[in-house]
């Protein structure tokens, strides 16, 4: 029996179908953890009308008072052991300094690039945490030259077995996301840039694009008939990859003060785990984990992805034999499943030097801090 079976963990995730910490919490019941989690999106809805955004900016302060008391409240009645926060941007420092009054343990995992760009409350509260997992290689040395934080260390995103998987596509679902390249993710300048010179490269190129703010697109911009007017989720993201032949891992450009933009994202684990033949922008930290031309094929700039998204439509069995391999290499070690056993066996390590009176040296296997 695994020693953090009958664990008490406490999670503040999000809560729609393929989301970081859905997935996580799923995976740790499944790992016979016990437990329970509290949502921020049942306090602060995302509303997207324009009135509902009024209302929102108005009951802003309100309602992050109410999600705080509702997590203190849930942390008196569970008593979990441990307090697991995926990004937390609503999150008060003074609620962590109280969690940690009544000995419960604080982690947070931490998603984005920056720890200054998301919210007013994040840097207190990031300060009071016990440990922080960042996705990103370069957010240990970010976290102490901007925060003074050291206690963090680097572990990868992953996906959802149960979200992320190969796809049989019927008709309707080939006629609705068959493509020859595609891309799923939010609009960005530099994403919007790479694209755009593709296209200008490759203008017969069955390209779709599926994500948010792609309404950001000039008018006259070539993408805007090829980007679709909503993100996609869960099942329908998992079979647009299933249909596409060539599936873009576009990365986010530097933002505010981080050290660098984004050398790998959730999409590099979700595109193989969907069976997707993944086209990735080239980078250390995509290769110490795929091999190119095994598992990945990557490109530098517009030429080059303009070239390897020829050489990959003219030979649909290395296609195939590419995506299958990349599929074996993240099920063998990168689901969320493999991801919380990190954490958990990160917080027993944790949990003993504190027992000890050890000053804690806890850190993942392979993790650059």
């Amino acid at each position: 029996m695994p020693a953090y079976e009958n664990l008490k963990v406490l999670v503040v995730r999000e809560n729609w179908l393929g989301c970081t910490g859905l997935s996580a919490f799923n995976a740790l019941i499944r790992a016979g953890v016990h437990a329970t989690s509290i949502s921020e999106s049942e306090y602060l809805p995302l509303w997207s009308s324009f009135p509902m955004k009024v209302a929102r900016r108005a009951l802003g302060a309100a309602a992050v008072k109410e999600f705080n008391a509702a997590l203190l409240r849930d942390v008196r009645l569970y008593k979990p052991e441990l307090l697991l926060v995926f990004k937390g941007p609503y999150v008060l420092a003074e609620t962590l300094r109280a969690v940690g009054k009544m000995g419960t343990t604080r982690y947070c995992f931490y998603p984005d690039i920056s720890y200054e760009e998301h919210g007013r409350y994040l840097r207190e509260a990031l300060r009071c945490y016990d440990w922080i997992f960042t996705t990103k290689s370069f957010g240990p040395r970010d976290l102490k030259a901007l925060l003074d934080i050291e206690k963090a260390s680097y572990l990868p995103d992953g996906y959802d077995p149960d979200v992320h998987r190969p796809l049989t596509a019927g008709e309707r679902d080939r006629e609705r996301y068959g493509c020859d390249v595609s891309f799923i993710g939010a609009w960005t300048p530099g994403k919007a840039q790479i694209l755009g010179a593709f296209i200008a490269r490759r203008p017969n190129t069955r390209l779709k694009i599926w994500g948010d703010r792609w309404h950001s697109l000039a008018r006259t911009s070539p993408l805007r008939p090829l980007a679709a007017p909503s993100a996609i989720y869960g099942p329908a993201y998992a079979m647009a990859i299933s249909c596409s032949k060539i599936n873009l891992g576009l990365l986010q450009e530097r933002m505010g003060r981080a050290s660098s933009g984004d050398r790998i994202t959730s999409r590099t684990f979700q595109i193989p785990a969907c069976g997707g033949l993944m086209l990735h922008e080239r980078t250390d930290d995509l290769l110490d984990i795929f091999t190119e031309d095994e598992n990945c094929v990557c490109f530098a700039d517009a030429d080059e992805l303009a070239a390897k998204v020829d050489e990959l439509l003219a030979d649909e069995q290395h296609r195939q034999s590419v995506a299958q391999r990349g599929l074996q290499l993240v099920q063998s070690a990168h689901s969320w499943d493999h991801r919380a056993r990190a954490i958990l066996d990160h917080y027993l390590k944790f949990r003993a030097d504190a027992q000890t009176g050890a000053p804690s040296v806890a850190t993942l296997a392979g993790a650059r801090v």
